[in-house]
């Protein structure tokens, strides 16, 4: 690994004073599978139990950030304002007020900030992070009876997620089964061969493979690192990617490494309008692929008839129907914020308000991640993956109006954003 270190800042190896953010990043991603160990093996949890865990990681975050208090932007302060507001006129217009969606909208602004407060990018640590999802998924596909033994996804969410509950017949069994996550395997089959949709220590797929688009964005664009060590490490985060058989993560992997060159070329004028583009190609789309072969027309649908089947007013101000939220992140961001909500929060979850002209290419990435994972549900606003998105993008980009891009060489001073 010595190649690390002649590349790289030897700061980055261990930036001292990070610890505790690095503490928080881990909890969030070895939340679930210590519950799961708890679950199968000391008592039955359920999911207010799972939420006060969260809640608890959650405040330690911001317990951080209360004491590094790092500078943010006027932009990025005023837009995370407006987003609020928006979420409060749904309220005003519909009287209905969604407490869960505040909190999920929260973490990748909140995240962003927590990584404000660290005071330099940690390629190393990242690293252990992938390697160790990368080990325990191969593990997890070449023993799947001896993962299912020890964390018994299936059982877990059983206990602790209502929907899974829903859409299971009940089965007194379940409690003395063993078994992978319900949707490691899919109706029409593995798209990359696999056995079964590796979930790793997040125990379901979708967590894995976004969490290997994101990491893939960072070592693609994070200073000072070997070339060869920037491949190995883009290769591993696509083999999460294919381990948990992600279409869009491979889809956006792919791409990423192709639009290198040209993403930091974006400026903000024209990213503003991507999410209004997007959803007019998710409207026009779900009538072009209906008639074709495959789930596409199904997967838009859950997007595009909600919409179109809302009132003006609600799809403007929020209050379409989120029944089916869980297989689109547009109709839960419109839903709950309105139209205004919804364009604003790609751009303020990526961290794109930094100032004006060209915006960093780790931002502009992100953004486009956002904003076709938002397409198929809202799982990139778990804390899950966005903890260690709020602490790259924020570590290797600008989050405040008054902060260069990161500088290689250059050591940032404590409790400020690079």
């Amino acid at each position: 690994m010595t190649g690390w270190q002649d590349e790289t800042m030897a700061d980055n190896r261990a930036p001292q004073g990070d610890g505790a953010i690095h503490a928080v990043i881990v909890a969030a991603i070895l939340e679930n599978p210590v519950l799961a160990l708890a679950n199968n093996f000391l008592f039955t949890l359920n999911a207010q139990v799972v939420a006060a865990v969260q809640l608890v990681i959650t405040l330690a975050a911001i317990a951080i950030i209360a004491v590094r208090r790092p500078s943010l932007s006027r932009t990025f302060v005023v837009a995370g304002c407006l987003f609020l507001c928006c979420t409060l006129l749904k309220f005003v217009v519909t009287g209905s007020f969604n407490a869960r969606f505040l909190y999920d909208s929260a973490m990748l602004p909140l995240f962003l900030v927590l990584g404000a407060s660290a005071r330099r990018f940690s390629p190393h640590f990242v690293a252990i992070l992938v390697i160790a999802l990368l080990i325990t998924a191969v593990v997890e596909l070449v023993f799947p009876d001896l993962y299912a033994d020890v964390l018994n996804p299936r059982k877990y969410f059983y206990f602790t997620r209502d929907w899974v509950a829903a859409v299971t017949a009940p089965d007194a069994s379940i409690a003395a089964s063993t078994d992978i996550y319900l949707g490691a395997t899919r109706y029409t089959g593995s798209f990359f061969g696999v056995a079964h949709r590796a979930g790793s220590l997040f125990l379901e797929p979708l967590s894995l493979g976004y969490f290997g688009i994101i990491c893939a964005i960072l070592f693609l664009h994070a200073p000072r690192i070997a070339t060869r060590h920037r491949v190995i490490m883009i290769l591993c985060c696509l083999g999460l990617a294919l381990l948990s058989d992600t279409r869009v993560a491979v889809f956006l992997i792919l791409a990423a490494v192709a639009l290198r060159n040209i993403a930091g070329r974006a400026r903000l004028r024209w990213l503003i309008a991507v999410p209004y583009g997007l959803l007019m190609a998710v409207m026009v789309l779900y009538f072009v692929v209906q008639a074709m072969p495959g789930d596409l027309g199904l997967r838009l649908g859950v997007t595009a008839e909600p919409l179109m089947n809302a009132l003006p007013l609600n799809v403007l101000l929020g209050g379409v129907d989120d029944t089916k939220v869980a297989d689109s992140g547009i109709v839960y961001l419109i839903a709950n914020a309105g139209l205004i909500g919804f364009c604003l929060y790609p751009l303020l979850a990526a961290g794109l308000f930094s100032g004006e002209g060209d915006q960093s290419p780790v931002a502009v990435s992100i953004f486009l991640y956002l904003m076709v994972a938002l397409v198929f549900g809202y799982a990139p606003m778990s804390i899950k993956t966005a903890c260690v998105l709020g602490y790259g993008v924020a570590t290797l980009a600008r989050v405040r109006g008054e902060a260069e891009a990161y500088a290689p060489g250059a050591v940032m001073p404590a409790g400020s954003a690079p």
